[in-house]
């Protein structure tokens, strides 16, 4: 019973739901982290199309049905207890990380992520009662001040709480990545390094400064990471990563917009797969090159789709949390 990279053996997992997905009223918190690039006039609140959540919701079916195929547990979230102040229960990835045998609810930078672990809250109480720890980092107050942009105008995070998203980690056993962006500041990794005592944190600082960190690196196994070419290279990869055989990605495809509605995601939220063990991926099936680069190296590659994953901000990845893997 425990979770502690992104490879091993996959028993068990939440796959999140699109239902209720919506832009909620603007404040600085959530525009600052999610649509940094848009004028206010161009994000429109409210719900979301009703074929958008429709069209999301067969896709994402269609992905528990095959993880259940591959005899995986498969979770859904629970709705009824929404928060009415909630953003979406699409990404269970982005606020709550497991590492070992310790469910950790993270602090999110969005005043709206507050209340997103209640979606998952039955899930992560029968896991404490089959013997997982469980905490959660202190909840942010996010005054304005918490956010600043750099001198490219590029938004970030002060260091006045403790500020981080699950998503901005990435578990390499004794290892975890940490992502400082506009959705992760240093005293997060502090913290996290404070819970964490038998791990080691590494920041990431000059990679990416947008958001998270699982469409940039993506850990396939031991000794094979693969790197997202247009914000890695071999200056300022990780050193944990040095001596590995490496798979760099230069292109991803995206489908054309059917809507006028804001991207969540850039094109590389193609990137973001899943691993059903180190020689099985869930991969988005447009993304031709990097299918035919992990296939070269062993890994077979299921091609499933998320029609709206730049539009809802999600890939695989994203969409998913996985809660017992082997190893």
């Amino acid at each position: 019973m425990s979770c502690n990279n992104d490879w091993g053996q996959l028993k068990e997992i939440i796959v999140g739901t699109a239902k209720g997905y919506r832009i909620p009223d603007l404040n600085r918190s959530f525009k600052s982290c999610q649509f940094p690039e848009y004028d206010e006039k161009d994000i429109p609140v409210g719900s979301y199309p009703d074929w958008v959540i429709e069209e999301t919701e067969e896709d994402l079916d269609k992905l528990a049905q095959t993880l259940f195929s591959h005899g995986i547990i498969v979770h859904r979230p629970n709705t009824k207890h929404s928060h009415p102040d909630n953003w979406h229960y699409y990404s269970p990835r982005d606020c709550t990380l497991i590492v070992g045998d310790t469910i950790i609810e993270t602090p999110s930078p969005i005043i709206n992520r507050q209340y997103e672990t209640w979606g998952y809250r039955n899930i992560f109480n029968s896991l404490h009662e089959r013997g997982y720890k469980w905490i959660k980092a202190p909840t942010p107050i996010l005054l304005d001040d918490s956010f600043k942009e750099d001198a490219k105008g590029v938004p970030s995070l002060n260091n006045h709480e403790i500020l981080f998203e699950a998503a901005n980690c990435v578990r390499v056993n004794d290892d975890i990545l940490f992502q400082v962006s506009n959705t992760g500041n240093e005293r997060g990794a502090r913290w996290l390094q404070d819970v964490l005592v038998d791990k080691k944190v590494h920041l990431c600082e000059n990679l990416y400064s947008y958001a998270h960190l699982d469409s940039t690196i993506i850990p396939l196994r031991e000794g094979l990471v693969m790197y997202n070419a247009s914000r890695v290279n071999e200056d300022n990869e990780p050193e944990l990563f040095k001596s590995w055989d490496k798979i760099w990605i230069d292109e991803c495809y995206s489908a054309a917009p059917r809507t006028n509605l804001p991207w969540g995601a850039s094109e590389w939220i193609g990137m973001n797969m899943l691993s059903i063990d180190k020689h099985l991926a869930v991969v988005d099936r447009k993304q031709k090159q990097m299918i035919k680069k992990l296939e070269e190296h062993h890994i077979d590659v299921i091609p499933l789709e998320l029609r709206h994953d730049r539009l809802l901000a999600g890939g695989f990845h994203c969409v998913t949390l996985d809660l017992v893997r082997d190893g």
